[in-house]
């Protein structure tokens, strides 16, 4: 199978010095399956919704994964344009015949280690409690069009719902035990879906 992962610096790789440790290639390596990995640091959904004509309708991919939101939430505020444009990619992608495997974006540990230099006036804890709805409307939406489900978010999570900074290289990106985390999920998707 072909499988276009279209992101932002989550799905890129951001922060790993070895590029083959990200998600999308540990996938490729595990399953043979050949994964192309579309994500660009910093995207918004609405960059990711120009690119998809590019970067993944004209490839016709067996199957794209679709995981971002979090920047426009970062930038915006808000959670509500991020769907509409999840739906946008989801309505283009069904008329083409391929199938969206979305993701549950990660949760945001806000606390001490997101880098101010990012952004010094941005309130994490704002982004991280909106980035929560967003990944609950993502959680209904799939639920809804019987479109798969990567829970990318779960695996960092503890127990008892608090968020494990240790596989966190800076509160947003995840560490190589985080994307190894994140590998899992997406196998035992296709495993089960494809």
């Amino acid at each position: 199978m072909k499988i276009i992962c279209m992101g932002d610096s989550i799905t890129y790789g951001f922060g790993l010095p070895d590029l083959s440790k990200r998600w999308s290639d540990l996938v490729s390596a595990r399953t043979g399956h050949t994964l192309i990995n579309r994500g660009v640091s910093g995207d918004t959904t609405g960059g990711m919704l120009a690119r998809c004509q590019t970067q993944v309708f004209h490839q016709a991919p067996d199957a794209m994964v679709l995981l971002g939101g979090i920047n426009d939430i970062s930038i915006t505020g808000q959670y509500r344009p991020v769907c509409a444009n999840v739906v946008a990619i989801c309505r283009q992608a069904e008329l083409l015949s391929i199938p969206v495997i979305l993701g549950v974006p990660l949760p945001i540990f806000p606390a001490d280690m997101c880098s101010p230099e990012w952004d010094p006036e941005q309130d994490m804890a704002r982004t991280a409690a909106l980035g929560e709805q967003y990944a609950h409307w993502i959680r209904h939406y799939a639920a809804d069009k019987h479109l798969p489900l990567a829970d990318f978010r779960s695996p960092f999570l503890r127990p008892d719902g608090t968020v494990d900074r240790s596989l966190f290289q800076d509160g947003l990106h995840p560490t190589e035990e985080g994307h190894r985390r994140m590998a899992d999920v997406l196998c035992r998707v296709l495993a089960e879906r494809f």
